[in-house]
This record gives C-alpha cells, sequence and structure tokens, in this order.
C-alpha cells in the first residue's frame, strides 16, 4: 500500500493511527525501505527522507519500521560499508526506529553489515530469514 500512496495520502490516515497504536498492543509499523524508498523516489517523485520525517512527526507515538536489504540497504546491489552506516543513521535521525534487516539468498555476511549499521545508528534491530517455498 505504501508504495502506491502519495505522502499526503499517508498523513490523512497518520493521526487516527498513532490514536489505535496507543490503544492497541502493537510493537511498530512498517512505513518505509525496501521497495518504498524506490518508488517514492522514481515513481511518485516525492522525497523518501522527507516522507519519513513528515509520517514521525504526524504519528509522534509509534515506532517507525523499516525493511533493510542488509549490504544493499534500500538498493539493489551491495554498497560499502560506509554509505550503509551513514545511511542507517540518517534513517534513525528521520524518525526510523526499528530495521528488519534481511538477505535475500540469506547470506550472512550481507546480514551483518545491515545489522550492525542498523545497531550503530541507535535503532532497535530485528534480523529476519527469508524463506520461500517450493518455486
Amino acid at each position: 500500500l505504501a508504495t502506491r500512496m502519495r505522502t499526503h495520502d499517508l498523513l490523512k490516515a497518520a493521526k487516527a493511527t498513532n490514536a489505535a497504536f496507543n490503544s492497541a498492543d502493537i510493537f511498530s509499523l512498517e512505513v518505509w525501505g525496501g521497495a518504498t524508498f524506490d518508488v517514492s523516489m522514481n515513481f511518485l517523485r516525492e522525497c523518501p527522507w522527507k516522507r519519513l520525517e513528515e509520517l514521525d512527526e504526524a504519528a509522534p507515538d509509534m515506532l517507525k519500521q523499516m525493511l533493510l536489504r542488509g549490504a544493499n540497504a534500500v538498493g539493489y546491489t551491495v554498497y560499502p560499508d560506509n554509505l550503509v552506516y551513514e545511511f542507517c543513521k540518517t534513517a534513525y535521525e528521520s524518525g526510523n526506529d526499528v530495521f528488519r534487516v534481511f538477505d535475500s539468498l540469506n547470506y550472512i555476511d550481507n546480514m551483518e553489515l545491515g545489522i550492525k549499521a542498523a545497531a550503530a545508528s541507535g535503532g532497535f534491530v530485528e534480523a529476519a530469514i527469508s524463506y520461500t517455498g517450493d518455486v
């Protein structure tokens, strides 16, 4: 859903979502990362950083979560370590609280970089293993 909706539409629901978050037993809400970063820039023509910052401001009580592709950050190639660290630092400063880190091939070295970078940012790290059935 977040890959198709513009920021101003998400912001319309943010206050009610924040209130629901406070009254329910919800840990976090995934609002960013993975494809949403790419789609906001390349298809919606919006700034993904501004999107995260505005969602954080509109729903301050919710923990915001993102999908981090390990050493790929939110891209489609392996990036240098310093870029992944800086990306995670900036994401945390912009309002992301929880980093769900995975590697599509479950390659531990790629996951390790993302885990360390997310932890160094100050965020909460949730490591994840990918599973695909019999394809």
